[in-house]
């Protein structure tokens, strides 16, 4: 017993400098911990799912949400960088370019297809004050119903009962006798910005026309369709032409 604790005793007094001096060295002291910001991780991850509304408007609610990330996690902080700033500063960048074409893409588009059915409809207007009613029904197929330009379309009509029927609808129609009333080549301006919008799986387009010089009192209207055909085409075709008629939009339910 005796023997054992002056073992220890001895084993204690020779590593006691030793033991103290461990916390003295500078390589050993422990530093604080960076701060990290989950959140810039987040807004980088938003960022780079920003590509995704440039597939539609309804998804600019990537990039929003990726700058309220971003904002959060460059807030200010100590004398400390937190981890996570960097990747903010990324999705930020990505957020803004992804949700900038997200958000004029489609107006840039909206506005090409608008000149283009405008200019689709002028022409429209022009072969039925030129009395070429033929033309005009083919003008009112889509791409893939419409005859050969090979064939001669007034003796196709006035062969088939039912095509003649039509082209007399189409001849007595209100937008064709202000048409030609008018007659070729007349001015015509727009009385409405066009619009251009989607439905059933593809992008219309409504035109209005007026009269600068109030020979012809009535509006017309003119819908039209745009398609893309096998060759990445765009095809127009005409739907409906009349005077104007203001659309019926329901009343609000309170």
């Amino acid at each position: 017993h005796l023997s054992f604790s002056w073992f220890s005793d001895s084993m204690t007094t020779e590593l006691q400098p030793f033991s103290s001096g461990l916390g003295e060295e500078p390589g050993l002291e422990l530093e604080d911990s960076t701060p990290l910001r989950i959140s810039g991780f987040l807004c980088l991850l938003f960022g780079v799912l920003s590509v995704f509304c440039t597939m539609g408007q309804p998804l600019l609610f990537l990039p929003i949400v990726a700058f309220l990330l971003g904002g959060f996690a460059l807030r200010p902080s100590g004398d400390q960088k937190p981890v996570g700033t960097r990747p903010a500063m990324v999705g930020l960048v990505l957020a803004a370019g992804f949700g900038a074409c997200g958000l004029f893409l489609p107006l840039m588009k909206s506005r090409t297809l608008g000149k283009q059915a405008e200019q689709f409809s002028r022409y429209y207007m022009e072969v039925l004050a030129r009395g070429h009613e033929e033309i005009a029904m083919e003008l009112q197929r889509d791409y893939v119903n419409r005859l050969s330009t090979d064939m001669s379309l007034v003796e196709l009509y006035a062969s088939d009962e039912r095509a003649r029927e039509a082209l007399e609808e189409l001849r007595d129609s209100g937008s064709s006798v202000a048409l030609r009333q008018r007659g070729p080549g007349a001015d015509w301006v727009l009385a409405q910005p066009t619009r251009v919008y989607y439905e059933y799986g593809s992008q219309h387009a409504e035109v209005v026309w007026e009269d600068p010089t109030g020979e012809v009192d009535a509006k017309i209207q003119i819908f039209l369709e745009y398609q893309v055909d096998s060759k990445g085409n765009g095809q127009w075709n005409v739907q409906l032409s009349q005077p104007y008629r203001e659309r019926i939009v329901a009343e609000s339910v309170l």
